[in-house]
């Protein structure tokens, strides 16, 4: 089991991507939330997804510290946050001539962009983690000794935590 000690230093050692990416690995849209998580036994991080009204086992939730986690009903960033200006122009366009061809279109079919940007040679995911990355700097940033502290003190007794 990893010391409190250890655990600071694996936290204050990972970059905000090694925290944020293998929770979007893990996470699929109105199906999974993803975790990342530092298993405790063996100090490794990793991504874990639970489907929709799924639970930790119990030994294993007890075996693990939850860093970070994006919820299966969120929705990473619409179209316009996503690409530029000129890209955004050129995916309505897109959209129009799918509503004109009439291709089994669906104007809320999320699967719309990603083939966007398919064609368009966009590294979706790549600008998903770029904008996770940019919000979860600020929070970090603001709160970082409120966001160790509360990972801490719900994995280890509080009256052994050392301030």
């Amino acid at each position: 089991m990893l010391s409190e000690e250890e655990l600071r230093r694996l936290i204050e050692s990972l970059s905000i991507r090694e925290i944020i990416e293998p929770a979007l690995d893990n996470w699929i849209p109105n199906e999974s939330t993803g975790k990342t998580i530092i298993n405790l036994e063996t100090g490794k991080v990793q991504g874990i997804g639970l489907r929709f009204n799924e639970l930790l086992d119990i030994n294993y939730s007890s075996e693990h510290i939850e860093l970070y986690k994006i919820e299966s009903e969120e929705e990473l960033y619409d179209e316009e946050e996503i690409l530029n200006e000129e890209e955004y122009e050129r995916f309505i366009d897109f959209k129009l001539k799918k509503e004109e061809n009439n291709e089994n279109y669906d104007d809320y079919d999320p699967e719309l962009l990603n083939e966007f940007c398919k064609i368009e040679s966009i590294d979706k995911k790549e600008r998903q983690i770029k904008i996770l990355i940019e919000n979860y700097e600020d929070y970090h940033f603001e709160n970082y000794q409120d966001f160790e502290h509360s990972i801490i003190l719900t994995y280890y007794d509080e009256d052994d935590y050392t301030y």
